[in-house]
């Protein structure tokens, strides 16, 4: 039995004995991270006899279609509300906010909340018992010990749930690049090979299945690029029109922000998203040389050291953009 957490476990474990239905969900926009690690507790769950659902806020991105055979991440609509409501306990994943959930929050505010996040917790986030460790690779690690706790992974994990898992691990280490991990995340990936994992298999699932609609919005992108600072601040704007005229969709968008912190001499990448004509998504990307989720933080969001975000409302996107570089150069200006 693995001591890590093990008093958070114990809790879990008495919240999950005592609870027959129970709801599974993770921040909208939902990532590898978010989806692997709530499929993967999904599928023990339902070995246990638990009503269980995943009710996502927000669409299930196709790209991760691999690890969700059964079809069993629903996006969340009026009619789930009655079932919400009806819920012993709910287990939120890789989330640190609770406006994240959107409409799924006010559902469960008054229910048993277990968050298991890597995430600095907000102060306002609200739960029974939240399980945090900002030095967790991801939320699907945190699963995983979770289970080394339940000595399930000593008689090989089901398929389905080393497949979630997988997808987790290498959504958040960046595929083991990242600073982020340590040995224990190779010692997990051994472990989920030996369950049968076929790792292409999972990476290309992620990674070499974009549709053509995404490659020309990122040439559209990468043609309107704007850097300073000697190139080591790169930013670009993502504009309704562009993704409608590019025939792509919102989520075509993920995995940008990363490949241009990827350009040479770039330290920091921002993205600014237009959502609505005074609403706008905004992701950062840091080399490790600077950190970034206080800036998030200064503008309602939040996130790690070297990968953060914020939703901004109520500002144009000329406001938004000179607002945000501003803040990142005083940020290379401070360190210079």
């Amino acid at each position: 039995m693995s001591d890590y957490l093990s008093n958070y476990w114990d809790d879990l474990n008495l919240l999950i004995e005592k609870s027959d239905t129970i709801l599974l969900s993770t921040h909208v926009n939902s990532d590898g991270d978010g989806l692997g690690s709530e499929i993967g507790m999904y599928y023990y769950l339902k070995s246990l006899n638990k009503h269980c659902r995943i009710i996502n806020p927000s669409k299930f991105p196709e790209i991760y279609r691999m690890i969700n055979p059964d079809n069993i991440v629903e996006c969340y609509a009026l009619e789930y509300d009655k079932w919400i409501k009806s819920i012993d306990l709910a287990i939120i994943f890789d989330i640190g906010d609770h406006n994240r959930l959107n409409e799924i929050y006010p559902l469960i505010e008054n229910n048993n909340i277990c968050v298991i996040d890597h995430h600095p917790k907000k102060d306002d986030l609200p739960a029974t018992l939240p399980i945090i460790d900002v030095k967790a690779p991801a939320a699907g690690y945190m699963v995983w010990k979770f289970f080394q706790y339940l000595n399930i992974t000593n008689s090989g994990l089901d398929i389905k749930i080393a497949n979630a898992l997988y997808a987790s691990l290498i959504s958040d280490t960046g595929s083991f690049r990242y600073g982020s991990t340590h040995p224990d995340c190779h010692i997990m990936a051994a472990d989920l090979l030996t369950a049968g994992v076929q790792p292409y298999e999972i990476y290309k699932s992620i990674y070499e299945q974009r549709p053509i609609s995404q490659v020309y919005l990122l040439s559209e992108i990468i043609k309107t690029l704007k850097f300073n600072h000697d190139k080591s601040v790169a930013w670009y704007i993502v504009t309704r029109d562009m993704i409608t005229s590019a025939g792509a969709k919102a989520e075509d968008i993920d995995g940008f922000t990363d490949f241009i912190r990827s350009i040479k001499d770039v330290e920091i990448a921002c993205m600014i998203q237009e959502i609505d004509s005074d609403v706008f998504r905004i992701n950062f990307r840091s080399s490790g040389n600077y950190i970034i989720n206080d800036i998030a933080q200064s503008v309602g969001g939040g996130g790690h050291y070297y990968a953060a975000g914020a939703k901004i409302e109520g500002m144009s996107i000329d406001e938004v953009e000179k607002m945000l570089i501003g803040k990142l150069n005083n940020k290379i200006e401070s360190k210079d």
